[in-house]
């Protein structure tokens, strides 16, 4: 992406720069600028330079334009502009000629006209003329939030490279896991060497990597074949995106066949720009929609359910719809150096980038606990092992960024409309307590694992109380054999022989150590609400002791 030598004379700074020979080179382009200092300076040239000299070098060996000539390197130049009377009172007429027979064009140069000032403005314009092309109209109809706005404003970003450079481009969401291009053109050439689209962060072939810039970790990746050194081959440049401090997606610009220039690395920095624009607009727009969400659940959480009107204000404040059904998932965080709400900004930030993301929305309701409020089309919501697959990839990418820290979950499967978000909460912090009880050592628990256990409220000192009496006959080996078969023989329905078979024990001896529970605690089996007690004291016994 160079600019051509006419459009550069037409701006004003330019105006008393004229053009002595080659007017009908002036469409060539020009990629830098080169300074002749020496009268073989031109053998070192790479190219679409625009050469500016003195004179000095000519006026001291007059030959050396024609021996450039001969030699090829002058036509590899885009221009060039010599500094009027400064060397040279008069530029030689067989000079003239050569410029104007290779159609390159010769420029006279002010006398005043520094080169610095030259070389400056030649970058102002081509920079100018990159982010003019570069502009993306913003709508304002578009949330910054809108997955439709984002892939709309990268798609026309990715095609702004691709017109501009000639080059084709790529983008690869990390969160959404989804592929980007500026054309067809990137995939054809992705295709014809073999490469899928992971292949450009972390290439499965034998390559080579410099960086171009440190600072935004630009870096060139250049495949090779070490057997067939002759072989195609081809590069392209990548540029990770990070916004809030999180890996975003990864930028990609293909070289198929020859290096970007100069002036192109422009372009790549301004589209780098523009693109991490996106992400951070869309960082900040959900942190500011999380910490609203926040606020909504603490208001339900705190409501009385008098303020019906209120309620659906609020929720539809934050996109939330009464008649949408809702799976609730309750985290905590049992282990950390900080507090989950320490680590807010983290949370948040992992959790966009997890597949459960999508359809949720997540808020704190104290300093080690949350909930992820996940939108669902029917009211039986997601099958079990999906939304277990869910909850696990949020929790492991949690524990591996947060050192030290360890998460707990529990979960309704079935949805439920936002009228019952408190009564969901409830429960779903019911299920946790108690399955912390039952199921020692688990880390996502649901309701369907505790049963009707899940609504059974007895205070903490109260079942401690009921219990101290069993816990002193569990510390006599005899004892607590018989309190477990009486456990197992409660749940399968008082019948000995099942009994037996699930303990592999003979069904007399079951039958002795039913009668030795029975003298040991006078249990009065016609009494229903007697045996429901049993077994719900049993149920807690085992499940804290083992």
């Amino acid at each position: 992406m160079g600019i051509a030598i006419q459009h550069l004379l037409s701006q004003e700074f330019f105006k008393d720069f004229h053009v002595i020979a080659g007017r009908k080179g002036l469409h060539r382009e020009l990629q830098g600028i080169a300074i002749m200092d020496a009268p073989d300076s031109l053998r070192w040239s790479k190219g679409k330079e625009l050469v500016i000299t003195s004179g000095y070098a000519i006026a001291k060996e007059p030959d050396c334009i024609r021996k450039a000539f001969e030699e090829g390197s002058m036509q590899l130049a885009a221009g060039m502009m010599i500094k009027r009377e400064r060397h040279l009172k008069k530029i030689p007429e067989e000079m003239i000629a050569l410029f104007d027979q290779y159609e390159i064009p010769l420029i006279s140069m002010p006398f005043e006209s520094a080169y610095m000032d030259v070389m400056q403005q030649v970058n102002t314009i081509v920079m100018n003329r990159a982010i003019k092309r570069f502009q993306i109209q913003q709508n304002d109809s578009f949330q910054l939030s809108s997955t439709t706005y984002r892939v709309r404003k990268i798609k026309k970003i990715l095609q702004a490279v691709e017109v501009e450079m000639n080059f084709p481009a790529f983008l690869y969401d990390v969160g959404e896991k989804e592929g980007y291009y500026s054309s067809a053109n990137f995939k054809k050439i992705s295709d014809s060497y073999g490469l899928d689209e992971s292949d450009y962060w972390e290439p499965k072939q034998e390559y080579t990597q410099y960086t171009l810039c440190d600072y935004i970790h630009m870096s060139r990746i250049r495949m090779v074949d070490d057997k067939n050194p002759e072989s195609p081959r081809v590069s392209w440049i990548l540029i990770p995106i990070y916004a809030g401090g999180v890996l975003q997606a990864y930028f990609v610009v293909m070289e198929s066949r020859e290096f970007l220039d100069y002036y192109d690395e422009y372009s790549i920095r301004i589209a780098y720009l523009l693109l991490q624009a996106v992400y951070e607009q869309i960082v900040i727009a959900n942190s500011v929609g999380n910490i609203g969400f926040e606020n909504f659940v603490l208001y339900v959480m705190n409501s009385v359910g008098e303020d019906k009107e209120r309620l659906l204000y609020q929720a539809a404040q934050q996109g939330l719809s009464m008649n949408t059904y809702y799976i609730c998932i309750l985290f905590h965080q049992k282990k950390g150096a900080t507090s989950a709400r320490g680590e807010r900004n983290k949370y948040f930030r992992i959790f966009q980038n997890c597949k459960i993301s999508k359809d949720a929305k997540v808020a704190f309701l104290d300093e080690n606990e949350g909930i992820i409020l996940m939108q669902t089309q029917e009211k039986n919501g997601f099958e079990k092992e999906y939304l277990k697959k869910m909850i696990t990839e949020f929790r492991m990418k949690v524990e591996e960024s947060l050192e030290g820290v360890e998460l707990e979950f529990a979960f309704l499967r079935e949805g439920k409309l936002l009228p019952g978000l408190k009564q969901s909460i409830k429960k779903c912090q019911k299920v946790l307590e108690m399955g912390r009880q039952f199921y020692p050592g688990k880390r996502i628990l649901d309701d369907e694992m505790l049963g009707p256990f899940t609504w059974i409220d007895i205070p903490k000192e109260e079942l401690e109380t009921l219990l101290t009496e069993y816990r002193e006959l569990m510390q006599d080996e005899k004892h607590a054999e018989l309190l477990h078969t009486l456990k197992i023989y409660l749940e399968n329905n008082m019948n000995y022989s099942i009994t037996a078979e699930k303990m592999y024990a003979h069904i007399n001896t079951i039958r002795k150590r039913i009668d030795k529970v029975n003298s040991l605690l006078e249990i009065d089996w016609t009494n229903h609400m007697s045996k429901l007690k049993m077994e719900v004291l049993l149920q807690f016994l085992f499940a804290s002791d083992f």
